[in-house]
């Protein structure tokens, strides 16, 4: 699930830097993989250069990658208020406790970043502000009854009240941000939650706000599992139960691990790593250039990224609304 986008400088004034010009940018980090980041690769190639190559130097570029479609955005408040819950709890609020956390989310957390969004471009921004798409009272709705069913399913949920049950100490990760290595490929990722139940299996829990099943969910959650192996959490990839736990819905998912997921997640991070690196201009130095990173002719992709002002100059962004489906 995506997070809510940090605030990012505007800077808006002065030349185009090299970044959205095509030369190459200086990149200092060495080359990464995540499921975020294979997610944007699958989707645009252009989006992906401008999210890990351009918006490394390029204020402009950062800011716009930053901004937050609705949607998202309710994603993110759940699973903000998620880690605040556990972060801040060792067994499950009252239903009084519940009810005030679920409101203080949407009165308080929502209403708040809705008005910093509609101030202008510096700091926390949605995409509808960014590009004047009209919000419809039933678009915000939606967004609050995300965030609302969203937060009660997760304090209902067995999987919630199993984790306070075991306690903290059997707690494994919470939102922590860690890295292993498949080859000589650093992989990112950060587990929503992760802990050792009565029986001594790993379960490691993913939440979703999404009503349908993601294209990457599965490969996801098998990086978590592949991790959890290689850092000796367990004996046997049968130790290893995954879940992903859909709130909306609600319904939960959880399987356990069988030691071909983790071969085939071994080799699904090499083959699309390598994809990768097939488009840099130097791969050792992780340099790219925009002119290898084509982009693509899907209106309904274009018409809600959040780089649509760098693809298309502004007599051409009616044109991209005109031919898109609506969403």
């Amino acid at each position: 699930m995506g997070r809510r986008p940090a605030a990012g400088p505007s800077g808006r004034a002065g030349p185009r830097p090299a970044g959205r010009r095509g030369t190459v940018p200086a990149v200092d980090s060495p080359f990464s993989w995540s499921a975020s980041r294979h997610d944007t690769f699958a989707t645009c190639r252009r989006r992906y250069y401008y999210s890990y190559y351009a918006a490394v130097e390029d204020p402009e570029v950062r800011r716009l990658k930053k901004l937050s479609a609705l949607p998202l955005w309710a994603g993110s408040v759940v699973h903000e208020t998620i880690q605040a819950v556990l972060e801040g709890h060792d067994a499950l609020p009252s239903p009084e406790a519940q009810e005030a956390i679920v409101r203080g989310a949407v009165h308080s957390d929502m209403l708040n970043a809705w008005r910093e969004s509609e101030s202008g471009p510096d700091g926390f921004r949605l995409f509808e502000h960014e590009y004047g798409v009209p919000v419809e009272k039933e678009d915000k709705r939606l967004a609050v009854n995300t965030v609302m069913r969203s937060l009660r399913s997760f304090f209902r949920s067995a999987t919630l009240a199993e984790a306070f049950a075991v306690g903290r100490k059997a707690w494994l990760a919470l939102e922590d941000l860690v890295s292993f290595r498949v080859g000589e490929v650093e992989v990112f990722l950060r587990m929503d939650l992760a802990f050792r139940d009565r029986a001594g299996r790993v379960v490691i829990v993913d939440w979703k706000t999404g009503r349908a099943e993601g294209r990457f969910n599965e490969v996801q959650i098998a990086g978590y599992a592949l991790y959890a192996a290689e850092q000796g959490w367990v004996g046997d990839p049968g130790e290893i139960q995954t879940e992903l736990n859909y709130l909306v819905v609600p319904r939960a998912r959880r399987r356990t691990v069988q030691g071909k997921q983790l071969e085939h997640a071994r080799r699904f991070i090499a083959r699309s790593a390598a994809d990768m690196k097939a488009l840099l201009l130097d791969s050792a130095a992780n340099l790219a250039r925009i002119e290898d990173f084509p982009m693509i002719d899907r209106p309904r992709v274009c018409r809600r990224c959040s780089f649509r002002r760098l693809c298309f100059p502004r007599a051409d962004v009616a044109a991209v609304e005109a031919t898109a489906p609506p969403p």
